[in-house]
């Protein structure tokens, strides 16, 4: 029994001795292999301490801060261009001119009614009180006359006529009697009263023509009716009429009649009947009742004329007549100004300073306000124009600093965000953003591409690897990254926590250390642990 228990140990001893001896068999193996397999060639750069800022970065347009089109205000011939493109210009140049001859007449056709209406204004105020108050003399004075006229025609009107009746009845009388008389033949008392009948008739006479005087001017004066004064007219005449015949009748008398000289007198005596008749119907009609409504009418105008005077007397009226020539001068003044101005646009001048970029026409061509004739461009600011993922806008505002690198430039210069569009282009999920540039060595033109840098955030004494040094893995849903430090002749893995990005250069927060060598290139061929050569340290 107790020989069986040592035989075990011994068997077991010896098996735990053979295990032992395979461990070390195959350990040398390995090593050997291991030895035997070929370093797998990288670069490495140091990690290094440094300043590193988180930025954006767009390729965006230039474009000038404002261009500006030119146009004529009016339509006319070009007499002559004063710039060419390229031509830098300030406010306020001349750039070309229109004809203006007919713009210059108009401006002293404007300046002559200018000047007249002046004058007017002048004399309103110099004359229209004196006119006025003379206007109230003159209508007061035609008052009166008036008013005189009514009298001497309401006095006389009614006795005229009935006196002219009276006349006209004794000179037919008389004419009967001397009709008589000649036919019986005249004795010497007779002759007498004929030769007194011819005196009374010259008397009538007299009077009736210096009636009819009388009526002619109060006719030309409106004071008295056209009947009137053709009854006038009548009773001069038959009273003229009635002197002949009795003058006719003394000469009968005288000489003795003849057939002849009765058959005058009988005539005579019918022309007396005719003027009776018409004195007659005068006075039936009372026809000096018309010529006191006549009369009576023109002082009612008179007295209107008079009283109208006298309201625009009270009223000042002449200092309406002065604010409608004052308004004159107002106006002319105004049109003088329109017409100076149109002439002013005969001049086309730059509304700002810049360059001029475009040209589009020639001495002599026809300018319109419908074509502009120059386009300017203020070099001196120009923007540049990007269009900014929506994700990103959160991380600019106004003011926001970016810096723009260009063909052109032998650095990159600073700009400043100045507008941010509003409105996300559905398309593209992109918003147009504007910055500001000074340009006043004018490096940057119009039109050029350029490349936009607009740092987020900086970071002082970081350390610094290069972003294509650190590789990424998916695990469990996230993504781990990780570098490849070279320690001795082999690549260790080193998971690593990264922070600020830019450009090429990225931020480690943990896994590394200041002047590790990390694998920039070759790193996709290694495992943890692999052995390395290093073919070049870069810088």
């Amino acid at each position: 029994m107790k020989k069986a228990l040592i035989t075990i140990i011994v068997l077991i001893v010896a098996g735990l001795f053979i295990w032992r001896i395979g461990i070390v068999i195959r350990t040398k193996a390995q090593a050997k292999v291991i030895e035997e397999t070929p370093a797998v060639p990288v670069e490495v750069k140091s990690v290094t301490r440094g300043t590193i800022q988180n930025e954006l970065s767009f390729v965006g347009n230039i474009v000038a801060d404002s261009e500006v089109m030119v146009f004529p205000k009016i339509t006319g011939r070009i007499e002559q261009i004063m710039v060419e493109v390229g031509n830098n210009v300030s406010k306020g140049a001349v750039l070309a001119k229109l004809e203006d001859k007919e713009l210059s007449l108009r401006v002293k056709q404007a300046e002559v009614a200018l000047e007249t209406a002046k004058t007017a204004y002048a004399q309103a105020k110099a004359l229209s009180e004196i006119k006025v108050r003379s206007q109230v003399a003159q209508a007061e004075a035609g008052l009166l006359g008036a008013e005189a006229s009514l009298r001497q025609v309401q006095d006389i009107a009614e006795t005229r006529v009935s006196s002219q009746l009276e006349q006209a009845q004794a000179g037919l009388d008389a004419l009967k009697a001397n009709l008589k008389k000649i036919k019986d033949g005249a004795r010497p008392e007779e002759k007498s009263q004929i030769e007194a009948t011819v005196q009374q008739a010259k008397a009538n006479m007299d009077n009736a023509k210096s009636d009819l005087e009388r009526m002619e001017k109060l006719y030309a004066e409106g004071a008295v009716s056209k009947q009137t004064l053709e009854g006038a007219k009548t009773r001069a005449t038959v009273a003229e009429a009635q002197y002949e015949a009795a003058t006719q009748q003394l000469k009968l008398v005288e000489k003795g009649a003849r057939e002849e000289d009765i058959k005058a007198m009988e005539l005579q005596v019918k022309s007396a009947e005719s003027g009776l008749a018409i004195a007659r119907s005068l006075w039936a009609t009372k026809s000096w009742e018309k010529d006191i409504s006549l009369a009576q009418s023109h002082y009612n105008q008179a007295k209107a004329g008079y009283e109208a005077a006298k309201a625009l007397e009270k009223a000042k009226s002449w200092e309406a007549e002065i604010a409608g020539a004052e308004a004159g001068v107002k106006q002319a003044e105004t049109a003088l100004a329109l017409a100076k101005e149109a002439l002013g646009y005969a001049t086309i001048t730059a509304p700002i300073s810049g360059t001029i970029s475009k040209r589009n026409f020639d001495t002599g061509a026809m300018a319109n306000p419908a074509m502009p004739m120059f386009t300017i461009v203020n070099m001196n600011n120009v923007k540049a124009v990007v269009d900014v993922p929506e994700a990103n806008l959160r991380d600019i505002s106004l003011g926001t600093k970016a810096f723009i690198s260009s063909a052109t430039l032998s650095e990159p210069i600073v700009g400043q965000v100045t507008l941010i569009s509003p409105v996300v282009k559905p398309s593209s999920r992109t918003t147009s953003v504007e910055i500001s540039i000074d340009n006043s060595d004018r490096k940057l033109k119009p039109g050029t591409f350029a490349k936009i840098n607009i740092p987020l955030s900086v970071k002082n004494d970081a350390l610094i690897v290069n972003r294509s040094s650190v590789m990424e893995e998916r695990n469990n849903g996230g993504i781990k990254r990780y570098v490849y430090v070279v320690i001795g002749d082999k690549a260790v893995r080193r998971n690593v926590e990264t922070g600020i990005e830019s450009g090429d250069k990225l931020e480690i927060i943990s896994g590394v250390q200041l002047n590790d060598k990390v694998v920039v290139s070759g790193q996709n061929l290694l495992k943890d642990n692999e052995k390395v050569k290093i073919a070049e340290s870069v810088e």
